[in-house]
């Protein structure tokens, strides 16, 4: 045996040893060697490299295989591709064609400057972990696709009815606002009340649709702080404005105050976002009035706030808090670049009630669903689960926390704290309620809310409801650093341990009512405005599956000088619009039969036969971003959303239809 035989002996020893599949194919796709692995894996002896494959694998993926296969051989192109097997569709390999170098030629025989080397490796562990890898993104896509379905559903069901209850409204503002004879002032008092069961029903119906999307959001790790530059003591004070008329109204004693620690920070200006602490403190305070307003006796609410450098371990002390776990601690966001480099100082906010306090078993529900970080689906606590548990969440990306102490007819004290960065920057010009981006509801919720003060010969006591907005600085021993812990305390520490150690109610008793609301809007100041009397001219066709919403806008717009045809779906407005003339058109998107954006790509298509161009506003009750999107895309010129003001809509039209007459 020469060296040379002795050379390629061992060669072909060494390649039978490799766990990967080798073979040497010149152009015509003949293998001029091969070792034991690539015969294994494809389960032949045949001489052509084409021919081997075709026998293992997968009748599916063969053709594009052997597409890509015969172009590396013609081309001498490196190409890689994976297929399944022939027998077995969950055993994966991938092959591998790769230009021989011109040096390694001759050792193959391969004297024309042309071959290439054909690897073949079992790929299934790999393949299989990425498919699953693929199925779990899959399925969570499919979830966030299905939680946004359901939102979208709640938003759209309880927007539409909101639109016909926010419109009633107006009519009674409008009527309300003018002035009456002597003899109709108790009828504007019944009329006044009306309105307030109105708000009241506006307001609880938009808290459930804020309070889901921020849950969505919070749950698919959408939502965001947004840090800016503001005095926590203004801000709160401006906040708790909101609530002067309801004090008012169910006599109780409030108070707004600064502990001693808050001036010793020297706190002013800070980076914060206090918008999301507004709504934790919207929502206790709603909670406290409306226990508080159940008791006899003192009713008094007092909000309190007090500042500390390091992180408050249990503070107020006679809070208990929940010691954050590690998944909570990583929700802080606060040290992000965009908070600044001032440095790290704790705002402690307490809210302290004489009401009727939380029994035993109400409270360990409340502290085993803190526990769990879960909301109840049934309706628990007075409210619908999310506003406490949205509210520890915002704490937590605020980098804080927040507790509670309470006894059954002893009160409750709600406390919590957030982290914020000192700011020496200049502070931005105050808001005002001509500049501040106030939602219709919102506006319309506080218009009616401070109407009692406008209505002559109502006769209420407001010296319950006054309060000072520079809040006086005393030892508040709510957040007061030194105070002992007291019995509400100790006796809430009591429960929340029982539930830690397992000893909590059980799941039925949750069913049971209990005294936590967490139903509480958000109101802003705005000043009082009655809608004015448009014009007449435009000819609108209003497109609204909603019966209610279509009676009560149509008549509106008529009153405003509009000439108004009505359309039940997409379709009917396709038959109508084809056979008159309009100079806008008033599109629902969620509609049966045909849907509004369907409607408006028609409409669309049509026109392009004439040149013409029918101005065509999206009305809906859908508000995330790529359903706007959708309807923009199908051909809208603008969106409009549920709830609206009539004189907004109104406004919208004209802007949209500019050459409409001017005269009535």
């Amino acid at each position: 045996m020469d060296s040379e035989q002795y050379g390629t002996i061992c060669a072909q020893q060494l390649a039978d040893t490799l766990p990967v599949g080798v073979a040497v194919v010149n152009p015509s796709d003949e293998i001029v060697f091969k070792n034991r692995r690539f015969q294994e894996l494809t389960a032949n002896h045949l001489t052509v490299g084409t021919e081997c494959l075709a026998q293992s694998v997968h009748p599916d993926d063969y053709e594009q295989l052997a597409d890509a296969y015969r172009a590396s051989l013609r081309l001498g192109t490196a190409v890689r591709r994976e297929y399944r097997t022939k027998d077995h569709t969950e055993v994966w390999r991938a092959v591998s064609m790769t230009p021989l170098k011109e040096k390694d030629l001759d050792q193959f025989g391969l004297r024309d400057n042309r071959g290439l080397i054909c690897m073949i490796s079992d790929i299934t562990p790999e393949k299989t972990a990425e498919l699953l890898q693929r199925k779990i993104a899959d399925d969570a896509q499919e979830r966030k696709q299905q939680q946004e379905r359901f939102i979208d559903m709640i938003s759209h069901e309880v927007r539409n009815p909101l639109s016909a209850i926010l419109h009633c409204a107006e009519d009674i503002m409008d009527v309300i606002a003018e002035d009456a004879p002597e003899d109709a002032r108790e009828q504007m008092a019944r009329i006044s009340e009306a309105a307030q069961t109105i708000n009241l029903c506006v307001a609880h119906q938009k808290k459930i649709i804020d309070d889901v999307l921020i849950y969505s959001k919070l749950d698919a790790s959408m939502l965001t702080l947004s840090p800016q530059v503001v005095q926590p003591k203004s801000h709160l004070a401006t906040l708790l404005t909101m609530f002067k008329p309801e004090l008012r109204k169910q006599e109780i004693e409030f108070h707004y105050q600064l502990d001693k620690s808050y001036a010793d920070q020297e706190l002013d200006w800070v980076m914060a976002d206090l918008d999301k602490m507004g709504q934790v403190l919207i929502n206790l305070v709603s909670n406290a009035i409306k226990f508080t307003a159940q008791a006899e006796g003192q009713r008094m609410i007092r909000v309190s706030m007090g500042a500390a450098k390091q992180r408050p371990p249990s503070y107020p002390p006679n809070v208990v808090f929940f010691e954050p776990n590690k998944a909570a601690l990583k929700l802080d966001s606060t040290q992000d670049p965009e908070w600044g480099n001032g440095e790290t100082a704790y705002i402690m906010v307490a809210v302290k009630d004489t009401g009727i306090g939380i029994s035993d078993q109400h409270q360990k529900l409340l502290f085993e669903r803190f526990k769990q970080a879960t909301p109840r689906t049934d309706r628990i606590y007075g409210g619908y689960g999310l506003g406490l548990n949205i509210s520890r969440r915002l704490c937590h990306m605020h980098g804080g926390e927040i507790g509670v102490s309470s006894k059954e007819g002893d009160g409750s004290t709600f406390g919590f704290f957030f982290s914020v960065r000192r700011s020496t920057e200049t502070p931005p010009e105050p808001q005002t309620a001509d500049n501040r981006d106030v939602s219709p509801v919102d506006e319309l919720c506080y218009q009616i809310k401070d109407l009692d003060s406008k209505i002559p010969d109502v006769k209420r006591d407001t010296s319950m409801a006054e309060f000072d907005e520079e809040p006086p600085v005393k030892t508040v021993r709510e957040v007061s650093a030194n105070t002992v812990s007291d019995n509400r305390k100790k006796h809430s520490a009591k429960l929340a341990r029982e539930v830690h150690e397992g000893q909590g109610p059980q799941r039925e008793k949750e069913r049971h009512a209990s005294n936590v609301d967490e139903s509480s809007p958000k109101h802003e100041p705005a000043a009082i405005a009655t809608m004015s009397k448009l014009v007449k001219g435009p000819r609108v066709l209003f497109v609204e599956d909603n019966v209610i919403n279509q009676k009560v806008v149509s008549r509106k717009l008529k009153i405003s000088g509009f000439e108004v045809t009505t359309a039940n779906n997409g379709q009917e407005a396709l038959e109508i619009w084809e056979d008159d003339k309009f100079d806008c058109i008033l599109m629902d998107q969620e509609m049966p039969v045909m849907d509004g954006n369907t409607a408006t790509k028609e409409i669309r298509e049509l026109e392009k036969e004439s040149g013409s161009h029918i101005p065509i506003l999206g009305v809906t009750a859908n508000v995330r971003q790529d359903q706007q999107a959708d309807m923009l895309d199908a051909g809208m010129d603008g969106i409009i959303h549920k709830p609206y003001k009539m004189q907004e809509l109104c406004e919208k039209i004209h802007q949209m239809v500019p050459q409409a007459p001017s005269g009535s």
